[in-house]
């Protein structure tokens, strides 16, 4: 199973999921083995934000699911269903995009360096502050 595949699908599980307002670094779902001994992938994953907080994220009757499935399949002949930590990349910088971040004073356009914007909302005569991390946070 590709790794690409899995992260599709776990950038898929995220949109359905009430968002923290944090970027999402990571999905981690650990196996299990149920009483007649068959391995397989829990039904909750365990979502990790840019802060290291976590929270756990039902993914039952999901693409991720289905994915994990064929994974731990693959896995399983070559002796072992392992831990799964599928990493979730950051969306790309938006050209021109203005947030406010941790790292920087006030209003200003993103760069690489401020890649946690908060406080989105409008600042005196400054446009709207967007959030580029909405779609994976």
């Amino acid at each position: 199973m590709e790794i690409s595949e899995l992260t599709s699908a776990a950038s898929e599980a995220l949109q359905y999921r009430e968002s923290t307002g944090k970027a999402v670094t990571s999905v981690t779902v650990e196996p299990s083995r149920d009483t007649s001994g068959w391995i397989s992938y829990e039904g909750t994953a365990l979502v990790t934000h840019h802060d290291g907080e976590t929270q756990t994220l039902n993914i039952r009757d999901t693409r991720l699911s289905a994915a994990l499935e064929q994974h731990a399949n693959d896995e399983a002949e070559l002796g072992s269903v392992p831990t799964v930590v599928i990493p979730i990349p950051l969306p790309a910088v938006t050209p021109n995009s203005r947030v406010r971040c941790e790292e920087h004073p006030g209003v200003h356009i993103e760069t690489v360096a401020c890649r946690w914007p908060h406080n989105v909302h409008a600042d005196g005569t400054e446009p709207q502050v967007g959030h580029p991390y909405r779609a994976t946070d």
